[in-house]
């Protein structure tokens, strides 16, 4: 019973809350130096918009995820309303276990294009393309494992 308890508590970390945030405060300090030292001392880092850009995907893909976790998804709800409850119930069953099936396939996939990724680098960082795609993975991954766990706490 333990061990289920602290697997619960490991689950309810908000991990892409901290990784979002993360990204964000990188990308406030790479767009600030480079805005510095094109302004101040005319020069600039080659590298600054890619990676700016790359934190900036990061963001969406892991806002996802957070979006899931707090069930803030944008939805059309007015059916909800005019349903029984019980049959606003099964649709909203059905519609998580549809988007599920899609985030877990894009996550899926997203494994695939990995790999086929790993050797090209970007243009400026020089980094594998494998790890600014790798946000994909990690963004879908997490919101599929935060429906998994909402299906599950709402069936309770």
């Amino acid at each position: 019973m333990s061990g289920g308890r602290s697997l619960r508590r490991v689950l309810d970390l908000p991990v892409e809350d901290w990784l979002g945030t993360a990204a964000m405060a990188a990308t406030l300090v790479v767009m600030a130096t480079q805005v510095f030292l094109r302004y101040v001392l005319n020069q600039s880092l080659i590298w600054s918009e890619e990676l700016s850009r790359y934190l900036l995907i990061a963001m969406v893909f892991l806002g996802t995820a957070t979006a899931t976790r707090r069930d803030q998804h944008i939805r059309i709800d007015l059916i909800d309303h005019l349903l029984p409850a019980a049959l606003a119930r099964g649709l909203r069953r059905a519609t998580d276990l549809l988007v599920l099936a899609y985030l877990a396939y894009v996550a899926w996939s997203s494994i695939e294009m990995l790999a086929i990724f790993s050797t090209q680098p970007s243009s400026a960082l020089g980094v594998p393309m494998a790890v600014p795609y790798g946000a994909v993975t990690v963004g879908f991954g997490l919101a599929a494992l935060r429906l998994v766990l909402g299906l599950v706490a709402r069936e309770r």
